[in-house]
């Protein structure tokens, strides 16, 4: 059975239902579940001025941090209305390329399993760049779980 799930969030509808999986998936199995949202760096290299750039980054990251509290939280409702108990929470904020901190982190935590959502936030991620969840699937020595 799985001892550590990872569960990127990026605040969308797709990755809110992946927590709920995660959550489940936990409950069964007794794993402790590490939330990851990345701040994409990459992306902010687009920003011309330093002090934009600064600015954004710092806006991202509290958003980051406002989308993992937000599980966290719903992780807490779930737990006293006894749909899962001892369920284990690790939260990370980092900044970088989502895919390659997304597979860092696998292999950081010794992540068994990944749930995540098959679309993100950002509907032009995917035509423009590839998409995130294509990149970890493909490159992932784990199990990774796409929900949509």
């Amino acid at each position: 059975m799985y001892k550590k799930i990872l569960l990127p969030m990026d605040g969308s509808e797709c990755a809110e239902r992946a927590g709920g999986h995660a959550i489940w998936t936990s409950n069964v199995s007794g794993a402790d579940i590490v939330v990851l949202y990345v701040v994409d760096t990459y992306f902010l290299r687009s920003a011309y001025l330093p002090n934009f750039r600064g600015e954004l980054y710092d806006s991202l990251q509290k958003e980051g941090e406002n989308v993992v509290e937000r599980f966290r939280e719903k992780l807490e409702e779930n737990q006293c209305k006894g749909l899962c108990k001892g369920v284990k929470l690790k939260t990370e904020v980092t900044g970088g390329k989502p895919y390659e901190e997304i597979l860092d982190t696998i292999r950081v935590e010794n992540a068994d399993v990944v749930f995540m959502g098959s679309t993100g936030r950002h509907g032009l991620d995917r035509a423009l760049f590839g998409s995130t969840t294509d990149r970890v699937l493909r490159s992932a020595k784990v199990p990774v779980v796409v929900v949509p």
